[in-house]
């Protein structure tokens, strides 16, 4: 079949498709629906990043959400005829693999000649998997994407374009990987007008909530976590300036004024955090954000600046109540550090959502109750248990692999056990998590600290669709399937 070339590229589609609702973030690709406490939907912000260096080309996008959106495979068909796209770019992610790269022959039925393109971390390693399996997908880009797709688009040589898996001759080759990008100033801000921006809202208020990327990178080395892969282990961040002028446009161009605060961790860098509150604070943002941190960054300083500026929540990754767990897993904190973070957070009025990682190939019974205890003792606002999942790229997918621990990566990623420990089957920690959320959730001291925080009519309501969704996912029977 003959294809158009890469440069004649003046429509690109970018979208995630209609197979299952993730969380499509390189980093982050857990499943959102049986078994999670809270919906947790974000914007597609990888590629709309890519859409605004594309269209700065002059190229014309599209961005589709059909998970968030509703839409279906008819709406995607429907979406290629109308639109006739010369470049279709997929937004991957490992627990739906096959049902995303499926999407090409589906594509390709509508627009023969249009070029399929798959981003995401998956294809660090399984680039050429992909190609040899799916002959309807042209191309695999690999790591930082948005310069690689302009790249593509722009009809730059395969061979001299970073970070991009093909074929030549019907071989799969790769071309030498993309260095990370240095400055990420130098990155328009992403496509917004090109988002159902309405859609992406905030939990507890129901109003919209943005997704600002502050920076890149983690110098830690958590075995479970893909950012080593992805951002690598060296921080980029924004300059304080632009994140306030990306707020501005998201206040003032778009109504938006809370914010998801995204980088790895965003205290890990205490000068540079200080620095961003204070830009917000002296230009008056009249804003609120959440934002991800580690507990041992944490100050009274540093926690007051953040009120200041606008912070009413901080996501905290505890991990685990064992310390040996915490070890094995390289989190590198004490659990005496994770009861000041969260005193600390109470002191200054800000809510904290403690996350912690079931099931690792070293977790017994006895460590899992150890967990449970400690997170009733450090009594966050929010917590949320995770079962632990082996992305390719991971230390833990190389661990379980060479183990002989995973037998396939199933689609509930994160909600449900993806394989059995050395010591625990499934279905044993699945009971123990839904007992242990029970336990955490409906103590009368934790009941009447939520019902102290809920000052209007709407936000009760919320908070008790809130409660039903998490008692219907983790309690009542479903054959809910991504």
């Amino acid at each position: 079949m003959s294809k158009r070339p890469a440069a004649s590229a003046s429509r690109v589609l970018l979208v995630h498709p209609p197979t299952g609702l993730y969380i499509r973030e390189d980093r982050c690709q857990s499943y959102i629906g049986r078994g999670k406490v809270a919906d947790d939907i974000r914007p597609p912000m990888e590629i709309a990043y890519a859409a605004a260096l594309l269209e700065r080309a002059g190229i014309r996008c599209l961005i589709r959400d059909y998970p968030v959106e509703g839409g279906t495979l008819a709406t995607f068909k429907r979406d290629l005829e109308i639109f006739r796209p010369d470049m279709l770019v997929l937004s991957c992610v490992s627990p739906s693999i096959d049902k995303d790269l499926a999407t090409c022959r589906i594509a390709k039925s509508v627009v023969p000649d249009v070029i399929t393109v798959a981003r995401g971390t998956h294809f660090l390693l399984f680039d050429e998997p992909a190609l040899n399996t799916y002959p309807d997908l042209d191309f695999a880009v690999r790591g930082e994407s948005e310069y690689t797709l302009l790249e593509l688009a722009l009809g730059t040589a395969h061979s001299s374009i970073r970070g991009l898996s093909y074929r030549c001759n019907g071989t799969p080759r790769r071309s030498p990987d993309r260095p990370f990008i240095e400055n990420l100033d130098e990155l328009p801000f992403p496509a917004r007008h090109l988002l159902c921006n309405d859609l992406y809202v905030r939990a507890d208020t129901g109003e919209p909530q943005a997704t600002i990327q502050t920076s890149r990178g983690c110098p830690y080395r958590c075995v479970f976590c893909l950012t080593k892969a992805v951002s690598g282990t060296r921080l980029r961040a924004r300059s304080p300036g632009t994140i306030a002028a990306e707020i501005r446009e998201c206040v003032e161009a778009h109504r938006i004024r809370n914010f998801f605060f995204r980088s790895d961790t965003f205290t890990v860098d205490r000068q540079w955090a200080l620095a961003v509150c204070r830009e917000l604070i002296e230009q008056r943002m009249d804003i609120q954000w959440v934002c991800s941190s580690r507990v041992d960054t944490l100050d009274d300083e540093l926690l007051h600046s953040m009120k200041r500026a606008g912070c009413w929540g901080i996501s905290l990754g505890v991990e685990s109540g064992s310390p040996e767990m915490l070890s094995k897993m390289r989190k590198g904190i004490t659990l005496d550090r994770a009861l000041e973070a969260v005193r600390l957070c109470r002191k200054h009025g800000i809510v904290s959502f403690t996350y912690f990682v079931l099931g690792l190939p070293w977790e017994t019974r006895t460590t899992m109750e150890e967990t449970f205890r400690f997170s009733r003792r450090l009594d966050s606002d929010l917590v949320e248990y995770y079962f632990a999942y082996p992305y390719p790229g991971t230390d833990l997918y190389d661990y379980v692999s060479a183990h002989g621990l995973l037998q396939g990566l199933p689609p509930e990623s994160q909600a449900a056990p993806a394989f059995d420990t050395f010591w625990l089957k499934k279905h044993e920690m699945e009971r123990l998590r839904k007992r242990a959320l029970a336990r955490f959730y409906l103590r009368p001291r934790h009941l009447a600290r939520t019902a102290a925080r809920i000052r209007t009519g709407d936000q009760a309501v919320r908070f008790v669709q809130l409660a039903w969704r998490a008692f219907k996912k983790n309690y009542l029977p479903t054959k809910e399937r991504p």
